[in-house]
């Protein structure tokens, strides 16, 4: 992870310790379940300190400025010299012989600290697929008809481009050629339809209080 991400998500010695995003995304997901109760049923006990009845209410930002953030932020234990030979699950003891250069000492201890972290940290959020693939069961939702589907997916995907191009998570070309006008009719709807799938699979999973989860086949 880069330096200045970690940083961006450190305020008073607290950590956020997944990227906001993957929340957002959470809420998103949740906030579709509740709306469609007959559809999606909420595992309540897995959101107890959510707050559901504000989830329901409130946009994102607001929700995660009142409650969010002090549900996932993490006190940073403070970096100190420790002389001890006792081990931990949840710890480990690194020696630094005081001639070694400063820049190569951080890189082995980054090495070492992000070989023993759980693999789970190291998992890929696919942020750009999850919101399109909810935007496109919301859609369908809607009734709205296979082709215009396509269309908004399109435009969702360009919105998306647009917001987070610095990010660079898609290269425009990608784009052009995501649902082009010119594809096969039963080419989309076979797209669509997978979307559709995932977005139910995530939603059933949020019910049980976990997100994204398993969701491909």
């Amino acid at each position: 992870m880069a330096r200045s991400d970690i940083f961006k998500r450190i305020k008073n010695d607290k950590l956020i310790e997944g990227r906001i995003q993957k929340y957002r995304l959470h809420y998103d997901y949740l906030k579709f379940c509740l709306e469609n109760p007959n559809e999606f049923k909420v595992d309540k006990s897995k959101y107890i300190n959510w707050k559901l009845n504000l989830v329901s209410k409130y946009k994102f930002d607001k929700w995660w400025s009142q409650i969010g953030k002090n549900l996932f932020e993490k006190e940073i234990e403070q970096v100190k010299e420790i002389k001890t030979t006792k081990q931990s699950n949840s710890s480990t003891f690194i020696e630094i012989p005081l001639d070694t250069p400063t820049e190569y000492a951080i890189e082995k201890i980054r090495d070492i600290l992000q070989s023993k972290q759980s693999v789970k940290s190291n998992e890929r959020l696919r942020t750009l697929e999850l919101q399109i693939y909810l935007e496109s069961y919301k859609l369908k939702k809607k009734k709205t008809s296979l082709l215009k589907t396509a269309k908004l997916l399109r435009e969702k995907r360009l919105k998306i481009l647009k917001t987070h191009k610095t990010r660079a998570l898609m290269r425009e070309e990608r784009t052009i050629k995501f649902l082009p006008a010119e594809m096969l009719y039963y080419t989309k709807q076979r797209i669509i339809l997978r979307y559709n799938l995932q977005a139910r699979k995530i939603c059933h999973n949020v019910c049980k209080g976990i997100f994204p989860g398993q969701y491909t086949s």
